[in-house]
């Protein structure tokens, strides 16, 4: 506004200066220097004072677009992220464990390289997190290390981890749910209250961050399909044991509720049945995807999307977000070309059948050279560029994605 301001100023003294040597108003025309007659001073003012405006015009349109671009970003403070491996950005590194994936070729694609991230490149959370600006999200395991910056948030992610405490216990250490929201309480959140700042209470600042929870997998395709432990020989029908899980779910999350949880992403399960390891072993007749472990995931994600309507109603101030991942991810599988990929069914490190019998271990050395082209990385994780994709849909996606709206619209509550 000052810039237009000026400019209405100075097309006003052009035009006293006409005023005060007579050239206006009168028909007679003036020169800027009377002894070598040019461009008459009249014209010659008025087309300075046009070019002056639209070039302020221009600016100011230039500036106020710049404005609402920076309005346009999302307010939030932090992201926390809650899973296992399809998220998990290394906290397992340091544990007793089988279930890790801090080697080679995992990371090939990762600026940071091997990390921990069971992906040749970023995972669905590190995805978000770019979506939403605030970058990579830091592990829990390395908070202490990286001092202040897990004001931007924590990923507790482990992988082999699940809703029950025994799930992935054959594989040694990891941070279950329930221990993931414990690491929360006792260790993040006490520290956040000495790094954000005077002007805002904790409360207002975990209000303002996003909570994404995506997991639930492993209590299916490893306790109750593999290797079974005490809580599924407890609900061998497999009704009965998705209620159990979404029961101790709903306790969870309304724990992270009490701890001041105000916006939440929760996640359905992906279509496990259409991962290579488990299309090489029971689906090999076909090399399709097994419907029968399919069927468990639906089954979950229909209670679990009625469980977040419950939670919209009941739990004052709280939005949940329900992320259809299994018909997102359905779609990209039925419809690869259009999403440029070209292998839906087989891993790109591996070898064997699918390349999943042999799996992606340290330094295997069969690993394909178009991994944008494979929807999967290994034997049971989606690859970068199939997380890149889901990412934004859980952003910027449609009702059909997301439910029942967006993170982009949530965040702007």
């Amino acid at each position: 506004m000052s810039l237009l301001l000026l400019a209405i100023v100075i097309l006003g003294c052009m035009m006293l200066i006409l005023f005060q040597t007579g050239c206006y108003p009168q028909s007679k025309p003036c020169y800027l220097f009377k002894d070598s007659p040019g461009i008459p001073l009249v014209m010659l003012l008025m087309e300075v004072s046009v070019w002056f405006l639209m070039i302020s015009f221009i600016f100011i349109g230039a500036v106020t677009n710049i404005a609402f671009s920076d309005s346009e970003q999302v307010p939030v403070h932090a992201m926390f992220v809650f899973g296992d491996s399809l998220t998990d950005p290394g906290n397992n590194n340091d544990l007793i464990t089988g279930a890790k994936t801090n080697y080679p070729p995992h990371g090939i694609d990762f600026p940071k390289g091997t990390t921990g991230r069971a992906c040749n490149g970023a995972t669905m959370a590190d995805h978000l997190g770019y979506l939403l600006g605030l970058g990579l999200i830091p592990a829990f395991s390395k908070t202490s290390m990286e001092g202040s910056n897990f004001s931007r948030g924590v990923n507790f992610a482990s992988e082999a981890a699940g809703i029950l405490n025994d799930t992935g216990f054959a594989f040694g250490d990891r941070f279950p749910m329930d221990r993931q929201i414990a690491n929360l309480r006792e260790k993040i959140i006490p520290e956040l209250q000495k790094h954000i700042g005077r002007d805002i209470t904790i409360e207002g600042f975990l209000a303002k961050s996003l909570f994404y929870s995506n997991i639930g997998t492993n209590d299916y395709q490893i306790s109750y399909l593999n290797q079974p432990s005490y809580e599924p020989i407890l609900y061998p029908v497999s009704t009965a044991y998705g209620d159990h899980l979404i029961e101790v779910y709903i306790a969870q999350l309304k724990e992270l509720y009490n701890l001041g949880a105000r916006k939440f992403l929760i996640s359905a399960l992906a279509p496990f049945g259409c991962i290579p390891y488990n299309i090489s072993i029971y689906g090999r007749k076909n090399n399709k995807c097994v419907d029968k472990f399919n069927k468990l995931a639906r089954e979950f994600n229909s209670k679990l999307k009625t469980t977040v309507q419950q939670l919209n109603k009941n739990l004052a101030g709280a939005y949940f977000l329900y992320w259809d991942l299994y018909n997102g991810m359905m779609e990209i599988l039925d419809h690869s070309s259009r999403y440029g990929f070209k292998n839906t069914n087989t891993a790109c490190c591996g070898a064997g059948h699918l390349n999943s019998r042999i799996l992606c271990l340290q330094n295997v050395p069969f690993v394909c050279a178009n991994r944008s082209e494979y929807f999967f990385w290994d034997s049971f994780h989606p690859s970068d560029a199939t997380n890149a994709i889901v990412a934004k849909e859980a952003y910027e996606g449609i009702l059909q994605d997301i439910y029942p709206m967006n993170v982009k619209q949530l965040l702007q509550l």
